[in-house]
């Protein structure tokens, strides 16, 4: 009976399909400390190799790593099933990922955000924003709940009010010189 079960599994895997890109859901703060570069960038041109989409990329504001030029160049893989990002040509958006082989790449499960940007000219205080020196513990990862030395718990995490102009009107994890650890704060 265990063999007939274990081999009907297998053949519905194999007929509804088993490619797929699934992600860690992990917060901004995380996804911005765990990335090589972060920019905003207009797509001005797509193109395509073999397994992979080449974004052209007018860098308009650069809040992590060394990027130098005013053009680079953005990697992705070609399939969304294997986390390619499909990007539009002629808008903006928030560009975040690593790099490989000295190459910068993004990803659906690295990016901040997928959606364009509707005001290219509005400041997002990233770099002075989120602070790297605390990590917010994920839940799903963790098993012990227990708040460790410069880490935050989502699940105290707070609202802050309108006027505090933090991101989303959330409390964000940073480092409290006066605590010697990280604490959430507006």
């Amino acid at each position: 009976m265990m063999v007939c079960l274990s081999l009907l599994v297998l053949i519905m895997g194999y007929f509804s399909g088993t490619d797929a890109c699934s992600c860690l859901q992990l917060d901004p703060q995380s996804l911005y400390c765990n990335s090589a570069f972060a920019v905003i960038g207009k797509v001005t041109e797509k193109s395509f190799e073999e397994h992979t989409i080449v974004y052209d990329v007018e860098v308009t504001r650069v809040y992590k790593g060394i990027v130098s030029e005013v053009s680079v160049k953005i990697k992705t893989a070609k399939y969304d099933s294997v986390c390619g990002v499909d990007l539009n040509v002629n808008t903006v958006y928030l560009l975040n990922g690593n790099l490989r082989g000295g190459d910068m790449w993004i990803k659906t499960c690295d990016m901040m955000s997928l959606y364009p940007i509707n005001d290219p000219e509005r400041d997002f205080p990233l770099d002075t924003y989120y602070d790297c020196r605390c990590t917010v513990l994920n839940r799903f990862i963790s098993l012990d709940n227990t708040k460790s030395k410069n880490t935050c718990l989502p699940e105290s995490r707070f609202r802050c009010s309108p006027d505090s102009r933090a991101l989303g009107d959330l409390a964000e994890c940073r480092y409290s010189e006066e605590q010697d650890d990280c604490a959430w704060q507006c």
